[in-house]
């Protein structure tokens, strides 16, 4: 809301978004289609779908957070990663603090995001994943969406 004359005035840039009545082109999450969405709705989550086939394709699609024992599964690559840490001798590539004194396993960053792969094979090559804690992993997150602008969300 503009200031007036007789009243100080902050910019807390309210004035840059977008107005709730605009429309947002987004893609499908499940199609990778390009959607229009309302602005105000952008905020409200980080999935977007064309419609309720593939809002459902994309949930049967997605692994279950479910532990399960014996075989991984290779979707999400969990294989991948496991070979992945084994290289990195289970400490992060960065600060170089290990599983052990950090008392959970590292996470495993994709170089190139995951998404941006036509399969998980390809996405899950060794040379594109990387051994890291927590914290390095949302500052090469942070530094991934800087660098390369078409990965950012919208």
């Amino acid at each position: 809301m503009p200031a007036s004359s007789d009243q100080i005035g902050f910019d807390f840039g309210e004035e840059s978004r977008p107005a709730a009545s605009d429309d947002i082109s987004t893609r499908c999450a499940h199609c990778r289609d390009k959607i229009v969405v309302p602005a105000w709705y952008i905020g409200q989550t980080q999935l977007h779908f064309c419609d309720a086939t593939c809002r459902q394709a994309w949930t049967e699609a997605e692994p279950s957070f479910e532990v399960k024992f014996g075989n991984a599964s290779k979707r999400r690559g969990a294989n991948g990663k496991i070979q992945a840490r084994e290289r990195d001798s289970f400490a992060c590539q960065v600060c170089g603090v290990s599983e052990e004194a950090l008392g959970r396993q590292l996470d495993v960053h994709h170089k190139i995001p995951y998404r941006s792969f036509p399969s998980h094979l390809e996405a899950n090559k060794l040379e594109n994943l990387v051994s890291v804690c927590p914290s390095c992993h949302a500052k090469l997150e942070a530094e991934l969406r800087r660098e390369l602008p078409l990965f950012k969300k919208t």
